[in-house]
């Protein structure tokens, strides 16, 4: 036979080959590799003859036991048919003794019920009967224990009724009976202490008998659906102390009753701080004790949600808030009958001591109970509350800007720290203490809608005191005189335009804080909130046409996406608000933005206000325009300050003006001096501007400077550089003047004034006015001729803040360049 090896095996062959060959020229191993592979071959070739002999033998047996077993598996199933049908014969005859036998078993197992039934009468009879005789503390808690636990066997049955009843009169019984037994060991403890350190001297045995009626107490509650609802105050109706808690609370309520109700001298209503007073020393003096001797037992019997020292805070709490909402009531009746001289003085007075007890009963018990807090939240005491807080705010603020105290600085004097703000008025300083002592006051209240009403009322403020401050700022500036800034003292415009400076930076600072960031967005979101629940009950009271299904269905997947929103409680608003303000918190300290309040740039019109872009408003926050106002009102009197400064310089700068500077005579640089025609107002301007630098903010001192630089830069190029004819020795003393004294006077203190560009015409003229002849010459042909490309040419030489048509007017005013083309009138200036 022929057979064909693929490449694979002739490779392993050939592989094999050379391995045992190898180098062997002489082929020594040739004859033994051929007798190994015949013997291989003869092994395989016997392998293949004897499996052909003993393969069919094999099948052979295989296929015997295979009909064997089908045959066997066909007899199984003929016995399993008979097995089936004797099985259903059977069930058939059995079925009706089934039957007979489930009613009866039924019927044994109602009776048992029955049985079990009456038992349970039985056993609630022997209970109760055993409980009646018996005087042992423990023993009768343990059997009330059994009985209550039978309470839970079955539901809404007589048979629940019945042993309810039963519980709930043993309850009483027992109760009774403990509390009659607890009230003599709190007399043996002087319960209520007088002070915190009476109870340490408690001898053990009696302590021994409290912790055991505790625990009795605690171990006889009755179960939550068998406790009746109790009538209580708007201040009790969510509290239900345990037991134990109820009873210590006992004799304070009878004290708190006797001394702070009816007719007593301590019941006094314009005296809140001694019933808010006392409340505070009884949980100073109680409240060890009942964490260390009643809080341990609930927890060691595995009591959960029982707290002992909070439910008997609570509970004196709850007194107090009665009390306070009583004496606040009081106020509303007596403001119209008149038996109060100063209503609203008592009610702030009682206001202030609330916020008081609040602020020091958080740091007591370290723990957030607002019961007290609620009582000023009622409408009718926070609507008044309001309206108390802004009558004094507006009466304080009048009386302080009648005061002349108000433009002092609030650093001033002896006493004023080293590196202290000596521009802040005390009328600013006051203000802004005013805004934060309300803030300070409503940012305890648990409700953002009540802190929103509060900052309400700030801006309110904020925007009195805006209108004020204006008016002060109209006869201010209507009393300026020339020596207004060089008498000793403060004038009332740099006062005011510091108040407004101050107030505008601390309103963008506290922008930036997390309880105003809060506010800005819960206000944003509580906003949106409202609009969508109008939204929705437009929706609702509208009825859809068949005409505005289309629409409707159009629609929906704008109401899906906004489906997260619309199903936003109040609660999830706040939350979201709290989490916005955090995230914008964090971004922006990250920003670390130094120059945020900086506003020392100048602007080209201080006297107009610009209004907010959506970024301003941004930083601006929840104050909203209140910044953008004060600003508007800062920098109106910063023009008017400017403005005076300027007209004195305008009126004494004449003589300056009429020097004949295309007849001066040509000195060196070094030999130069200003001009006697510029010193007076150079001086006086120089005064007034270092008068008022001491007296502004720093950036105010920098932005009236920058302001009047640009207004004298103006003034000067108008009426001296248009108006005059130069020569050379004109020239170079107008630069000097220009360079060694007007650009010195407006610089900043420590900044080079050869590298400030405060002058920007001026300097621009005197480039021109010192140029070249041919350079001069070139740039005014070319400005007649070409005057695009002489913009070009002008900007190469520096000069960027001249029109070409003004360039060539002035260097056309040059006498070195006039010619025959020049007016005849030139000549006669010689």
């Amino acid at each position: 036979m022929d057979f064909t090896l693929n490449d694979e095996i002739k490779k392993d062959i050939i592989n094999n080959l050379n391995i045992k060959i190898g180098n062997d020229i002489n082929l020594d191993n040739v004859a033994e590799i051929q007798s190994d592979l015949l013997d291989k071959r003869k092994h395989l070739e016997n392998c293949l003859h004897a499996a052909s002999d003993v393969v069919p033998t094999k099948l052979t047996s295989a296929i015997k036991k295979a009909e064997l077993n089908s045959k066997q598996i066909e007899k199984i199933r003929e016995k399993m048919a008979v097995m089936v049908k004797k099985v259903e014969t059977y069930m058939t005859k059995t079925q009706p003794l089934m039957t007979e036998l489930d009613k009866r078993f039924s019927a044994i197992h109602r009776l048992e019920e029955v049985l079990v039934y009456f038992q349970s009468y039985a056993r609630v009879e022997e209970l109760s009967n055993q409980m009646k005789y018996c005087k042992d503390d423990e023993q009768l808690v343990s059997l009330y224990g059994e009985v209550k636990n039978m309470c839970n066997r079955y539901q809404n049955t007589h048979w629940n009724t019945y042993v309810k009843e039963y519980t709930h009169y043993w309850h009483n019984v027992l109760k009774d009976n403990l509390i009659r037994h607890y009230e003599d060991i709190l007399k043996t403890l002087k319960w209520p202490f007088t002070s915190a350190s009476e109870h340490s001297q408690v001898p053990k045995e009696v302590l021994n008998k409290f912790s055991n009626l505790t625990r009795y107490l605690f171990l006889i509650r009755e179960p939550k659906d068998m406790v009746a609802e109790a009538v209580s105050g708007d201040f009790t109706k969510d509290q239900d102390p345990c037991l134990p808690v109820k009873v210590l609370l006992k004799p304070l309520k009878k004290r708190f009753t006797f001394h702070f109700t009816g007719s007593r001298q301590t019941a006094r209503i314009d005296r809140p701080e001694w019933f808010l007073t006392q409340t505070l020393t009884w949980i100073k003096d109680h409240q060890n004790f009942v964490m260390n001797n009643v809080q341990p037992i609930a927890d060691k019997l595995e009591i959960l949600n029982v707290n002992a020292v909070e439910e008997f805070n609570a509970g004196l709490i709850a007194l107090a808030a009665e009390r306070l909402h009583t004496v606040l009531a009081i106020y509303h009746t007596q403001s119209s009958k008149g038996e109060i001289v100063d209503v609203d003085a008592a009610f702030a007075h009682a206001v202030d001591e609330t916020l008081g007890f609040h602020k020091e009963l958080m740091t007591i018990t370290d723990n957030e109970i607002n019961n007290v807090l609620s009582v000023l939240t009622k409408a009718e005491t926070f609507v008044r509350w309001l309206s108390v807080e802004k009558k004094y705010a507006l009466a304080k603020m009048d009386e302080t800007l009648d005061s002349e105290q108000w433009i002092e600085p609030v650093a001033g004097g002896a006493g004023a720290a080293v590196g202290a703000l000596l521009w802040v008025p005390r009328g600013a300083d006051w203000f802004v203490s005013l805004l934060k002592t309300i803030e300070d006051r409503y940012a305890i209240l648990p409700q953002p809608g009540h802190r929103l009403q509060f900052l309400e009322l700030q801006l309110e403020l904020i925007e009195e005191w805006r209108v004020r401050l204006t008016q002060l700022l109209s006869a201010a500036a209507a009393a300026l005189k020339t020596e207004s800034f060089l008498v000793t003292g403060l004038h009332p415009l740099i006062a005011i335009i510091n108040t407004a400076h101050h107030t505008r930076t601390v309103l963008l600072q506290w922008a930036h804080c997390l309880h105003y960031l809060q506010l800005h967005y819960y206000r944003h979101q509580f906003q949106h909130f409202t609009q969508q629940q109008h939204r929705d009950d437009e929706s609702e009271s509208s009825t859809s046409s068949d005409d505005d299904e289309e629409d409707t269905d159009e629609d929906n997947t704008k109401q899906e996406e906004e489906e997260v929103d619309e199903n936003m409680t109040l609660n999830d608003v706040e939350e979201r608000a709290k989490k916005l303000a955090l995230n914008e918190v964090i971004r922006r300290n990250s920003m670390l933005e130094t120059s945020q309040y900086d506003i020392t740039s100048p602007i080209t019109n201080l006297a107009v206000a610009e209004p907010l872009v959506d970024e301003d408003l941004e930083e601006a926050g929840v104050f909203g325009d209140a910044p953008a106002l004060l600003a508007h009102l800062r920098d109106a009197g910063v023009a008017a300050l400017a403005e005076h400064i300027l007209l004195e310089f305008k009126g004494t700068i004449r003589h300056y003006k009429k020097q004949k500077w295309h007849a001066m005579l040509t000195m060196e640089e070094r030999a130069l001096s200003v001009s006697g025609a510029l010193c007076g107002p150079l001086a006086a301007l120089c005064a007034r501007v270092a008068s008022a630098q001491l007296v502004l903010a720093p950036p105010l001192a920098a932005h009236l400077r920058a302001h009047l630089a640009a207004r004298v830069d103006d003034h000067v190029y108008e009426e001296v550089v248009l108006e005059s004819w130069f020569n050379t020795g004109g020239s170079l003393q107008f630069t000097h003047d220009v360079q060694r004294n007007l650009v010195p006077a407006f610089a900043p203190p420590n900044k080079n004034a050869s590298q400030l560009n405060l002058l920007p015409k001026l300097n621009d003229a005197c480039k021109l006015l010192n140029m070249d002849y041919g350079d001069a010459r070139r740039i005014r042909t070319e400005i007649v001729k070409q005057p695009d490309e002489a913009v070009i040419s002008l900007n190469d030489q520096g000069i960027m803040h001249i029109p070409p048509n003004e360039a060539l007017r002035i260097l056309n005013q040059r006498t070195d360049l006039c010619n025959t083309s020049s007016p005849s009138s030139v000549m006669d200036l010689f």
